[in-house]
């Protein structure tokens, strides 16, 4: 592995942990002291977590929540599936993440008085915190787990399957939930910072844009790499210099914009002077894959 590599790791790490971080800080500094809850599965284990304090009286360490252990624990059969169904790097990634997540909920600590006095405002400058956390997580190819598991699962057996639908699905549970037990008032701001958090998460991260890669190269390689090491299929044809005459492959593939710094540095290691065309924002019929 050269240095190229290593570095692009390395900050490929770092972006997952700084995510991560952010996610954990927005959740227990801001919107846990003000009892308001999350959506999606983060927003059931919230549930699960207040039940069991409410009925067992659990004896906890000192500045030691419960929510970590339950979020964890929740992603246990979202292991298997992605170990099984997705891929084994999505996988191991997904466990990294979610155990780095898992331990930053349950020690950071939650303060006795509130950051953020007014709900409006904490619930909006933490839905932001949060989608910026979760969305650079996904951008630099982690997974937090939950939504994020079972939504690539669902849109690579059903290409026209939305994402959103199963986040709907379990926010709808955790504001029930809310309405319930509590009043108006924790669901709408709970539902505040749940929409607010998945709106920067779209914008910080939108995975499903696509780029047309045309690579000009004299190496055979090329095709190897976009099939094996990308995943994706390619159309080559043969063409001349107009210059030299010289014989050239060229190479057509369609990658999402997170896919075009490994392209290049696959591309470069097997041809330095390889001349490669990107295209953004294309829009694509047929089966492209969707994947983190």
């Amino acid at each position: 592995m050269n240095w190229d590599s290593k570095k692009a790791m390395l900050i490929q790490y770092l972006g997952q942990l700084f995510g991560i971080l952010l996610f954990a800080g927005s959740l227990n500094l801001i919107i846990v002291p003000l009892n308001l809850y999350s959506g999606n599965l983060t927003g059931i284990a919230q549930i699960l977590k207040t039940t069991i304090i409410e009925t067992f009286h659990p004896d906890l360490p000192e500045g030691f929540d419960l929510l970590g252990i339950i979020m964890f624990c929740f992603n246990i059969p979202l292991f298997i599936l992605a170990y099984k169904k997705l891929s084994k790097s999505f996988f191991f990634c997904t466990l990294v993440c979610v155990t780095i997540q898992s331990i930053a909920v349950s020690i950071l600590p939650i303060p006795r008085e509130l950051i953020l006095k007014d709900p409006l405002t904490a619930c909006i400058i933490g839905g932001m915190i949060s989608g910026y956390g979760v969305g650079t997580t996904l951008k630099y190819g982690g997974s937090g787990g939950g939504t994020d598991v079972l939504g690539m699962y669902f849109v690579q057996k059903y290409p026209n399957f939305s994402v959103g639908k199963i986040s709907i699905l379990l926010s709808s549970i955790v504001f029930l939930y809310c309405a319930i037990r509590y009043n108006i008032e924790t669901v709408v701001y709970s539902a505040i910072f749940t929409f607010v958090g998945a709106m920067i998460t779209d914008l910080v991260h939108d995975q499903n844009i696509k780029t047309c890669a045309m690579i000009c190269t004299k190496a055979e390689a090329v095709d190897e790499c976009i099939l094996h090491h990308l995943g994706r299929g390619a159309t080559r044809w043969c063409g001349e210099g107009c210059y030299t005459h010289e014989h050239t492959y060229i190479y057509m593939t369609v990658i999402s914009k997170y896919e075009v710094g490994k392209l290049k540095r696959l591309i470069h290691n097997i041809d330095r002077d390889a001349f490669i065309i990107f295209n953004n924002r294309l829009g694509v019929s047929g089966n492209f894959i969707k994947k983190l």
